[in-house]
């Protein structure tokens, strides 16, 4: 199968929708680096869609659109599908946008390994694995991901389907990210709070392996044989492993409080990234307790902890 060359983002004009985010800030700070121009897209922003639907110029004149946005968390899918509802009329209308367009760009779409991975397999989910997802949170990516795929003829699209990624700059939010909640609750000497089983098991990637791999997409990318790619580091770590990592990096005595497991946890997610090493010429670089550590680094101490 034919593979994508290694290529950088030159001149390249892209869009970030929800560029505010934790992936989306330095995914616009690599693109510039590297020549892009970039328009960044939050909330706040100007719409990239008028009233009338159509797309505003710099929407028009995109050659990638990155869509990174979302208002809830794996946490929050359940309780809030207002918010849910809002996010995929949002990319829908972005799509139909698009689809008035000569030449669209190509549309990457953040999802999630959970739409493949909640269906309790132990192995490695491929790209192909039956996609039976059981929170509202995945549920609600693969409709995304369909409402993409679907308009395959008049708008390109690709789905990054990621794992639990982590690293510097992740804001605290309710049921998402374990390492940003460990980190932060050693860094202020307070009791970790481990939910479930020590032996649940997840595929931590570090945030700069998947902008890199966000960042080698282009136009090009639509001629490829697929249109879904697993991101993650293609291990399984289980919780109580983390915890030991964690301890290593911190040189601390950790409290840890151990809490029932919640509605949308599940044993194990682990992704088979050998679709994105062959054809995209990606792959995670960077160990995960050396990923610990560079968010550690960043992290203020209480002064009881220091």
């Amino acid at each position: 199968m034919r593979s994508l060359p290694n290529r950088r983002a030159g001149r390249r004009r892209v869009v970030v929708v929800g560029a505010g985010g934790f992936i989306g800030r330095p995914l616009c700070e690599r693109l510039r680096s590297e020549g892009a121009q970039v328009v960044a897209a939050t909330r706040d922003s100007p719409p990239l869609v008028g009233a009338d639907g159509a797309p505003v110029p710099e929407l028009r004149e995109a050659e990638v659109v990155y869509h990174l946005a979302s208002s809830v968390t794996p946490g929050e899918a359940q309780s809030r599908p207002e918010r849910v509802a809002a996010d995929r009329e949002m990319f829908n209308g972005l799509l139909d946008a698009l689809a008035t367009v000569d030449r669209p760009p190509l549309v990457v779409l953040s999802s999630t390994g959970l739409t493949v991975c909640e269906s309790g397999d132990a192995a490695p989910c491929t790209e192909d694995s039956l996609a039976a997802p059981k929170s509202a949170y995945a549920k609600a990516k693969l409709a995304m991901e369909d409402d993409l795929l679907s308009r395959g003829a008049h708008v390109p699209g690709v789905v990054l389907r990621m794992t639990n990624v982590y690293g510097p700059g992740h804001r605290l939010r309710r049921g998402y990210g374990v390492v940003a909640h460990w980190l932060h609750a050693a860094a202020q000497d307070r009791p970790l709070d481990l939910y479930g089983n020590v032996e649940t098991t997840r595929d931590y990637v570090y945030i700069d392996d998947v902008v890199t791999a966000m960042a080698e997409l282009g136009p090009e990318t639509a001629d490829l044989p697929f249109s879904v790619f697993n991101i993650g580091a293609g291990e399984a770590t289980s919780l109580g492993r983390l915890l030991t990592l964690i301890r290593n990096v911190t040189g601390r005595e950790l409290t840890v409080r151990l809490r029932p497991g919640r509605g949308f946890d599940h044993p194990t997610a682990l992704l088979d990234v050998r679709r994105a090493r062959r054809l995209l010429g990606w792959q995670a670089r960077t160990p995960l307790a050396a990923g610990l550590e560079q968010v550690w680094r960043g992290l203020p101490r209480s002064e009881a902890a220091s």
